[in-house]
Formats: structure tokens, sequence, C-alpha cells
């Protein structure tokens, strides 16, 4: 009996000891978990584009050329210059057109000199007037008193008659009454004719304004003449000059000061580099998509320009039948950057939707097969592992892929280590990639 317990006693002490051997060599020959930094996917939008190629083309470039033959004077604005329309450029011979615009400079002033003295004459003719105004009012006031007084005469001449006709007064105060109605009668009459010369001298200084008014307005007339006489030999002056019509960059001058130039010679260019127009060819298949304003972003200007945006303004209708496309141009706004000619790749932004995009790092490729490897919880407490994970994308946008399917907004796929992974590998984040960056 001893035996037997002292057998089971060793027994189970070998088991213990065989048990806690093999807890330690599972746990020597368990993988360790590998640090790697995981990225968490957020729903974003998904750009449908496609790029194209070309040169921008300055969307005014003008030819400037002289009105008259003549030699070269002076260059006044240097090939570069960023000018506005109206700017002077080139200076030709203008001794003719100079002596010619001084004459009628001269005969402007003379006509402005008549204007003035009709204009004097007027206000000369409105003072006369309201002078004979004012004489008629005085006038036909002492008029109105001489015409009183015949009135009172008439009446004192009436009673007295009819007095010595009574016998009750006598013939001399009749006389007497008699000498005063015909000198009332006399004033009146005079007082009459003073004012109908009033009248007329009244008449005469409204004549006398409508005669400067008409006056004014043939100085006026001549004036009007003079001075568009005038514009048309200013405007035969500028013709000694090269005048900017628009706003631009001056180029090349081919000519140089002192050589002779001829009616509709080039003798330099003048670019609008606001705008720029960069013409592109889609494929028919994509007409569907095309669309005015949509956005156009420069991706390689060779340096200079990129991730400057225009926009559609013009598609064509027509199919070019050799190369099955539809023409369409892209309006570029210029602050300086781009130069006409310049040779561009662009992105045309179709449409854009919500979806995931994953890191190109991220995705490895079996076969046909992409995959990456996802963060998921373990059995138990292991913590988590990397499960490869099959997926479908699209193009690529930036530096990630459109995910088509595969993915969920949430997931956290590994984006670092991947050549060191496999299916079920223990993971965890390594913080100190996240630390740094």
């Amino acid at each position: 009996m001893l035996k037997v317990k002292l057998y089971a006693s060793l027994f189970s002490a070998a088991l213990i000891l065989t048990t806690g051997c093999a807890q330690e060599q599972n746990q020597a020959t368990a993988p360790q978990a590998l640090p790697v930094k995981l990225e968490t996917l957020e729903q974003t939008s998904l750009i449908n584009s496609s790029q194209f190629v070309g040169s921008l083309e300055a969307t005014r470039t003008v030819n400037l050329a002289p009105r008259i033959s003549g030699r070269v004077l002076e260059i006044l604005v240097p090939s570069g210059t960023i000018v506005t329309r109206g700017t002077p450029l080139m200076l030709l011979e203008p001794e003719q057109q100079q002596e010619e615009v001084n004459a009628r400079e001269a005969r402007v002033q003379s006509a402005r000199a008549d204007l003035a003295a009709t204009q004097s004459q007027l206000i000369s003719a409105q003072a006369q007037k309201a002078e004979a105004e004012a004489n008629l009012l005085r006038a036909k006031a002492q008029l109105e008193n001489v015409t009183a007084n015949l009135d009172l005469a008439q009446t004192n001449f009436a009673r007295a008659q009819f007095l010595v006709e009574e016998g009750v007064a006598s013939q001399q105060e009749l006389d007497n009454r008699t000498n005063e109605l015909k000198t009332s009668e006399a004033n009146v009459e005079a007082q009459e004719k003073t004012v109908s010369a009033q009248e007329q001298a009244l008449e005469a200084a409204i004549q006398g304004i409508e005669q400067a008014k008409a006056n004014i307005a043939r100085a006026e007339s001549q004036v009007a003449a003079a001075e568009g006489e005038l514009g048309v030999a200013r405007v035969s002056l500028q013709d000694n000059q090269v005048v900017a019509p628009v706003d631009g960059e001056v180029g090349d001058y081919i000519p140089q000061a002192g050589d002779f130039v001829n009616v509709g010679q080039v003798v330099t260019t003048l670019t609008d580099n606001r705008e720029f127009d960069l013409r592109i060819f889609v494929p028919v298949e994509q007409r569907s998509l095309l669309k005015l304003g949509l956005t156009v972003e420069i991706i390689d200007g060779g340096g200079t320009g990129e991730g400057q945006t225009g926009t559609i303004t013009f598609i064509s209708p027509n199919v070019d039948p050799t190369t099955q496309s539809i023409l369409a141009k892209v309006t570029f706004p210029n602050d300086g950057i781009l130069r006409n000619g310049q040779f561009v790749t662009v992105t045309i932004i179709w449409n854009e939707q919500p979806g995931l995009l994953v890191p190109t790092i991220a995705v490895s490729t079996l076969g046909s097969q992409r995959f990456v490897f996802v963060a998921e919880q373990g059995e138990g407490d292991s913590g988590l592992v990397a499960k490869q994970t099959p997926i479908q994308v699209g193009p690529i946008q930036g530096q990630a892929y459109q995910v088509i399917s595969g993915l969920e907004p949430g997931d956290q796929i590994a984006v670092s280590r991947i050549l060191d992974l496999s299916n079920g590998r223990p993971i965890q984040p390594d913080n100190t990639q996240s630390q740094a960056n």
C-alpha cells in the first residue's frame, strides 16, 4: 500500500513537470507580436478623373503694326513689360502731324474766344432787357397817374361848364378848367408814346437776346467743329505712335530705333497673359461625362503651375472622325506663374462619390489578387493578429487605391513591414512610429 502511494506521488510530480516543460516549450516557440504601423480607414471622396497633355495658349495675342510709314524715333516700353490698353509703345516721326495739331489747336482757341464774346453779348442783351422792363413799368405807372389827372380834369371841366351855364361861375373859371383838360390830354398822349417807346425798347432787347442765343449756338457749333478737327488731327498724330490696343505683355521688337518701317509691318506682339486656353481631345466614350464648368487641374507643368485649376469653357459639337475624340477648351486664370506655350499635364475630375482609399504601400499582390493585412482581435486574450484580406481596387488617386470591395470604414490596416507579415501573424501597434509621425 505504501509503495502504491509512493508511485502515485512520483507520477503526479512527473506529470506536473512534463506539463510545465510543455508550456515553457510552447511559449518559447510562439511567434512574437510584430510591431507595425496601423492606419484606420475613413470614408472620403473617390475622384473619377482622366489625364490629358497639351500646350497653353494665350486667349489673345495681337500683332502690332504702324498706320504710317516712317522712321522709328524711340521704343518707349521695353520687351517683357506688362502694359495697359492705350499705352504708347513706339514713336515714329511726327513732324507734319504735329504741325496740323498745332494749327487745329489755334483754331479751337479762336472759336472759343468767339464763343466767349457772344456769351458776353447775351449777358449785355439780358441786362438791356431788364432795364427796358423797368423803364416800361415806370412809364406805365406814370401813364396811370396822368390818366387819373385827365379824369379829374374832365370832371372839373364838366362841373365848371355846368356852373357857368347856371350863372353861378364865371367864364374865367371855365377857361381855366378847359386849359387844365387840354394839358392833361396832352400829358396822357405824350405818356402813351413813352410807354409805346419803352415797349419797343423791350421788344428790341428780347430780339437782342434771341440774336445773342443764335450767335452762341453758331459759336458753339464752330467750337465743336474745331474740336472735332483737332480730334482728327490728334488721332493722326497718334498714328505716329504704336499703341497697345489691349492689356498684355509686350513681345520682342523686330525693328529698332532708327529703322524705317512701312504701313502694316509687324513691329512686335502683345500677349494677354491673364488667361490661358488649353485644347484637349476627349475620347468619344467619355462624352456623357464632358460638361461645361468641370474642374481641371494642372498636375505637371515642368515645375511651374502645378495645382493651378481651370474650368472647361468650350465643347465642340463635332466628333473628330479620325481620332474619334471631341475638342474641349479649358480656361486657366493666371496670376503670373503660367506662360504662353507652356507644356502641361492636366487631370479632369469627372465626378466624386463617397468611398475608401487604401495606401498603395499597404497593398500586396498574389497572382492577380490584391490583398491587405487587416488588424483583428485574435482568439482569447492573444491580442491583435494580421488577417490577409483580399480586396478589389480601382484607379490610383494620389498615393492610394480606390477601394471597390473588401474593406469597410473603421478597418485598421497595416501600412508598414508588409513583407514580414503573414495571415494570422500576431501584431501590435508600433507606437514609436505613431509618435514619430
